[in-house]
């Protein structure tokens, strides 16, 4: 028998919308006293089946509440499924997976956990009930009593109904997982805001539901694109874009499916999205990182459904970080007094024993990225071959062949006298035609297929220099991207071209395109940079070993092998 749609109403007295739908007599009995999660507009609420499952829609808008009533519709019918079904038999795993779910509702409150000695208290009561040390009452309706509330709340949120094992596998877990939430929190309160390693122990939730006629169908090659996974596998390879773009949405969707507990294409609803994007905006992500690499992850891989598989809608298509942008707080990039800090420490190099690349990008990256504007993976990539000379001028040749560039494209850039002076061209000479800034690969490797570059640890290195040892607090905590700023800036302060100096830069406009003609020659890049006024710091005549380093194999290859170590730097003058 198919229900009657239900349509909002309006409270007689308050004027806000409501939606309700009869519960299905053949059901009333299982569900009479369930407590069930419904969300209407980002907003969760916990409602007890009577004779009605009924829910505020939260708005006086009749247009609003008739879109409201829609999302409500789809989670009343999850309802009445979860109902319908057998009680589950969940695994250890899946038992795991939802006490995960209660230690992120207590995490959430790390930010501002209050005082130490409540939670040491919390802490204290559930090891009580967990020993079975309770007054007047056994173990296991202690168990119920202090952790089945919050059992019941990840049940509701995800429609499930589970046997009495289960229920004592979940109520064991939950507590576990609240212990380990209160630790967390006696911490924060005690100004501790080291990583938090216990959260990785709880699983993605994975739970198979029946499915519907509707569901996407499973394509001939072996990807299910039934689920996310599938679909970026189907669409990597079926699309020419980078390896390490599809990592990122993995990484990405990971997140997502860590929120919602599944990855099923055809049960992700708007809500679940809006869920989603509210929850990055709680942790503090930039709008542009929530839109750009967030959600268009998701947007990515349920378009692919659309156009391939007939899903038919992308739910996640018009959502997005609609917050204004943060009005400025200071300077984009380092100002004179930070960049000649960090550039006269070069000279001094890290106290750490680190591998003789490292060294030398330490001391030589910020330099070039103070006199070039490149990006830092394009310098910490850069190949010796790619040192270029033409009518006794020196420049680079930034080109995809090294790593990943913007756009996969290639360029010039001149190189700035001091540079010179300062034995840039000698240390690429004596290190040789390949990298000066990390441990090469073996000969052959293709390099523009790497999805985790060796060179994008060097810039690591260079930040965690930047920030630990010298103590710098980075502009927008970006302590290599700070330069490309800097050298913004003073290319406008000192006149520099500006064609000139986005060619350089690997930026230049793709909606004019006359800048796409003629060649750059090196006597003009070359004037250009040095147009830019050298940077007042005294030199010494310390530099990092040029020392050639053994090439080794990619990790999957050969077990890793320890990195070839060379002379320290002078110790830092006290």
């Amino acid at each position: 028998m198919v229900l009657p749609m239900p349509s909002p109403y309006k409270h007689k007295i308050t004027g806000v919308y409501w939606f309700k739908q009869r519960v299905p007599a053949r059901l009333r009995t299982a569900a009479k006293g369930k407590s069930v999660t419904i969300t209407v507009d980002e907003a969760p609420s916990v409602v007890k089946l009577g004779e009605y499952l009924k829910v505020s829609l939260r708005t006086k808008d009749a247009a609003e509440a008739k879109r409201r009533g829609n999302d409500a519709q789809s989670q009343f019918d999850l309802v009445w499924q979860s109902l319908s079904d057998a009680p589950s038999r969940l695994t250890h795993r899946q038992a795991v997976a939802l006490a995960g779910e209660v230690y992120r509702m207590f995490k959430s409150a790390e930010d501002d956990p209050g005082d130490a000695a409540h939670w040491s208290k919390a802490a204290e009561v559930n090891n009580r009930v967990l020993g079975g040390q309770t007054l007047f009452i056994d173990r296991k309706h202690g168990m119920e009593k202090r952790f089945g509330p919050f059992v019941d709340l990840v049940l509701a949120k995800h429609t499930l109904r589970i046997d009495d094992d289960t229920r004592q596998k979940l109520l064991e877990q939950t507590a576990h997982a609240m212990q380990d939430a209160a630790a967390l929190l006696i911490r924060r309160a005690g100004g501790d805001y080291g990583p938090d390693i216990v959260e990785q122990r709880f699983p993605i939730l994975d739970i198979a539901r029946p499915t519907t006629a509707s569901r996407v169908p499973k394509g001939p090659t072996g990807d299910d694109p039934a689920t996310l996974t599938g679909l970026l596998a189907h669409k990597q390879r079926t699309q020419s874009k980078k390896d390490d773009t599809f990592n990122k949405y993995r990484g990405c969707l990971r997140d997502f499916m860590a929120l919602v507990g599944h990855e099923e294409v055809h049960r992700i609803t708007k809500d679940d999205v809006r869920r989603w994007r509210d929850a990055l905006i709680q942790r503090g992500l930039a709008k542009k990182t929530i839109n750009d690499q967030y959600l268009t992850s998701l947007k990515v891989a349920l378009n692919h459904a659309v156009k391939e598989f007939d899903l038919p809608l992308n739910v996640a298509a018009n959502i997005r970080d609609e917050r204004d942008a943060p009005a400025p707080s200071g300077p984009k990039g380092y100002n004179a007094e930070q960049a000649t800090t960090i550039l006269q420490a070069t000279f001094q190099g890290s106290s750490k024993d680190l591998a003789i690349p490292y060294q030398r990008a330490i001391f030589w990256v910020p330099w070039i990225c103070a006199y070039t504007g490149l990006r830092v993976t394009e310098v910490t990539q850069f190949q010796g071959r790619h040192l270029r000379e033409e009518n006794g001028i020196p420049y680079l040749l930034i080109t995809p062949d090294d790593g990943s560039t913007k756009g996969k494209n290639s360029w010039t850039t001149g190189i700035h006298s001091h540079l010179i002076e300062l034995g840039f061209l000698d240390m690429l000479r004596a290190v040789g035609d390949g990298p000066a800034f990390y441990t090469p690969y073996p000969e052959g490797t293709d390099l523009t297929v790497l999805s985790d570059h060796r060179a994008k640890s060097a810039g690591d290195k260079i930040a965690e220099w930047v920030r630990d040892e010298l103590g710098i607090e980075a502009p927008n905590n970006r302590p290599s991207h700070a330069w490309r700023h800097l050298f913004t800036s003073l290319s406008r302060t000192h006149k520099m071209n500006k064609e000139a100096r986005d060619y350089m830069m690997g930026s230049r406009s793709r909606t004019d395109a006359r800048e796409g003609y003629g060649d750059w020659s090196p006597e003009v890049v070359d004037a250009e940079i040095n147009k830019l006024p050298r940077f007042n710091v005294v030199p010494t005549d310390w530099r990092p070993s040029v020392q050639a380093v053994t090439p080794q194999p990619l990790k999957s290859a050969l077990p890793p092998r320890l990195p070839i170590r060379g002379r320290k730097p002078p110790p830092k003058h006290p």
